[in-house]
C-alpha cells in the first residue's frame, strides 16, 4: 500500500526543498563567474578564486604564491596570457550545506580583486543584474523540469494499438524517467 504524506511533514519538505535550491544556486554561480565570459581573465587566477561561506572571503591570495599561475607571465594590456589557466580552486572544496534564511557570500579570493571587478573587461555586474535573477528564478521554482523520452512506433499500424494502429498516425510514448 502506498504511503500518504501528511501535511504535518509540509514545513520539513518545503525547508528542505529551499536548502536544496539555495546550494544549487549558489554552486551555479560559482561556476558562472569561473567563467571567462564573465570574469577579466588575464593570467586566469581571478576567474579560478571565486568561492562562498558563511563568512565574507577575504581577498588575502597573491597569484604571485599560488600554482600555477605564480609561473605565469600577465601581459597587462587587457589581453589573456597565452598561458592562462583557469581552474576553478574553491568550487568542489565547498561542503554546500547552506541554510535557508542564513547569509550566503559570494566572493573572490585573489589579492586584486576590487581591480579586476572595476576591470573595463568584467562582465561581473551584468551578470549580477542580468542573469542572476534570471537564474534564481530558475532554480527557486516548484515545477522542476521533467526529463522525458518519447518512442515512436513505425508508422503503418505496425506496432500501433487502437487509433494509433491507423496507419496515417504516429504513437508516440513519453515515460518519465
Amino acid at each position: 500500500m502506498a504511503k500518504n504524506k501528511g501535511i504535518e511533514n509540509i514545513e520539513r519538505d518545503l525547508i528542505g526543498n529551499l536548502e536544496s535550491d539555495l546550494n544549487q544556486l549558489v554552486r551555479a554561480i560559482l561556476v558562472d563567474l569561473s567563467k571567462e565570459r564573465y570574469s577579466p581573465v588575464d593570467t586566469g587566477f581571478f576567474a579560478s578564486s571565486w568561492t562562498a561561506g558563511t563568512q565574507r572571503p577575504r581577498p588575502d591570495e597573491p597569484r604571485e604564491t599560488v600554482a600555477p599561475w605564480s609561473n605565469i607571465k600577465p601581459t597587462r594590456r587587457g589581453q589573456r596570457s597565452s598561458q592562462a589557466k583557469i581552474e576553478p580552486r574553491f568550487i568542489d572544496e565547498i561542503s554546500y550545506n547552506f541554510k535557508p534564511f542564513s547569509k550566503v557570500f559570494i566572493g573572490n579570493r585573489s589579492q586584486y580583486a576590487a581591480r579586476a571587478l572595476a576591470s573595463d573587461r568584467s562582465k561581473v555586474p551584468q551578470y549580477v543584474q542580468g542573469k542572476l535573477a534570471e537564474l534564481i528564478k530558475r532554480t527557486f521554482t516548484e515545477k522542476k523540469p521533467k526529463i522525458a523520452v518519447g518512442m515512436s512506433s513505425l508508422k503503418g499500424g505496425q506496432g500501433g494499438i487502437g487509433q494509433f494502429a491507423d496507419p496515417k498516425k504516429a504513437f508516440v510514448d513519453y515515460t518519465d524517467l
